[in-house]
């Protein structure tokens, strides 16, 4: 009780001092909290929430690389060649030994839409049939958004209903409601009246040389329609038309081996692998990871700036009071005793300031972090406020240490030393 109560007069009386202690505590173990924060965030985005990611994969023609193949004249290209079938994709999947979780599609063909002209000359309308709905969220031309109207049912309750790429319907002046007369170009039995459901646009800009669609002449519909038109492929090895399969793996950790099996499979150079799900993830938490970045090293600045800051806090405020020392040497306090003192007059404005900044750290990791880093939602765990605690208590014990270490080493010429200079 003696001890503690001359360790809390002891605080009082030098307020200047324990005030920095507790400023320096509490930056500390806030920047410690929400730092530790961000860091379990990045972890986890990168760990536990990638594996659970079911990535959508495509094989996509790279034709950049193909018609500089032919010396940068598209025209040389026989696409067709570049077509994949369903039987290519299903001896790809088969070989790499990686199993799927689930497949859509998308096939692409020519179509004659009767007193509809193109947005340009040379240009040819093209229809897009999707197999569900979950096929357009990662068509070859990007996503696209809805404008005017609505979407369209990708079953057979969509069966003449298309959507209409914007460019397409203001150079026709098409609305919605409107009807078309679509034809397929192979065979002019197949003829349908369709219903304009939507008008469509692109939410990226893209280049048709890249892609291979035309995004401003292509209408989109159900594979439904497509089938009703006789615009599907007739047979599993043809590539008559332009399909895009979507493979969808079971985890993120699938894709690394299903890329490389597919590779040994034979699937040509001229193709691309992509995951869309992968691409957009990474894209996602790219500022989380480039903060986690900056983040490790402002800990370390921090923890030893804080540390070096409170040592010397520490070792100033003993060595102004060595006349305090040796009064209470000259009246039987035991060096360990005095030690214990200082070192509650340290570690109490040290507490005070450790909890203070931890839970303000705690409530502001998240709001901190997502303004450093859009969608980062940093929040502390259980794993975090063990480490505060572990941190917290290997701080006070140093702080034990170094006040019992200064008060054994205490010599009295040391004592003497101190109260001639305040003679003085």
């Amino acid at each position: 009780m003696f001890v503690l109560k001359n360790a809390w007069n002891g605080v009082t009386r030098h307020k200047a001092c324990a005030t920095l202690l507790v400023i320096t505590a509490v930056v500390v173990s806030f920047g410690s909290v929400v730092g530790a924060a961000i860091l379990d965030a990045n972890t986890t985005a990168t760990t536990t929430a990638y594996d659970k990611l079911e990535p959508a994969v495509n094989f996509r023609a790279d034709r950049t690389a193909i018609i500089a193949r032919y010396g940068g004249d598209a025209s040389k290209v026989d696409w067709t060649k570049y077509h994949l079938s369903w039987t290519q994709y299903s001896d790809y999947v088969q070989k790499s030994g990686v199993g799927l979780s689930t497949a859509y599609s998308a096939e692409t063909a020519k179509v004659t839409a009767e007193g509809i002209k193109p947005t340009r000359d040379g240009a040819t309308i093209a229809l897009t049939g999707f197999s569900d709905a979950t096929a357009t969220k990662n068509p070859v031309n990007g996503p696209f958004t809805i404008v005017d109207g609505k979407d369209i049912a990708y079953d057979e309750n969509g069966v003449g209903k298309l959507l209409v790429p914007k460019a397409l319907a203001e150079k026709n002046h098409l609305k919605v409601g409107d009807t078309i007369k679509l034809t397929n170009p192979k065979d002019a039995k197949q003829t349908l009246s369709m219903t304009i459901a939507g008008i469509y646009e692109n939410k990226e800009k893209v280049n048709a040389d890249v892609t291979g669609i035309d995004p401003d002449n292509t209408i989109y519909t159900s594979a439904y329609t497509s089938s009703t038109l006789g615009l599907v492929t007739t047979g599993d090895s043809s590539t008559e038309n332009d399909l895009d399969v979507t493979m969808v793996l079971k985890s993120a950790a699938d894709y690394d081996t299903f890329r490389q099996g597919v590779r040994k499979a034979g699937l040509s150079k001229y193709f691309t692998i992509s995951s869309s799900t992968i691409e957009d993830y990474n894209a996602k938490i790219a500022p989380l990871k480039a903060l986690a970045g900056k983040t490790r090293v402002a800990l370390v600045v921090l923890d030893v700036a804080g540390g070096v800051v409170a040592l010397l806090l520490v070792v100033v405020a003993i060595r102004r009071r060595m006349e305090d020392i040796g009064f209470l040497m000259s009246i039987g306090v035991t060096r360990g005793r005095i030690g214990w003192q200082f070192s509650l007059e340290t570690m109490l404005p040290i507490l005070l300031g450790w909890i203070v900044g931890t839970t303000a750290g705690a409530f502001s990791s998240a709001p901190i972090s997502n303004m450093l880093a859009a969608n980062a939602n940093a929040t502390i765990g259980g794993g975090t406020i063990w480490t505060m605690v572990w941190t917290g208590l290997a701080v006070l014990l140093a702080t034990i240490i170094v006040c019992e270490v200064r008060a054994a080493i205490a010599k009295p010429q040391d004592i003497l030393a101190s109260r001639i200079q305040e003679a003085r």
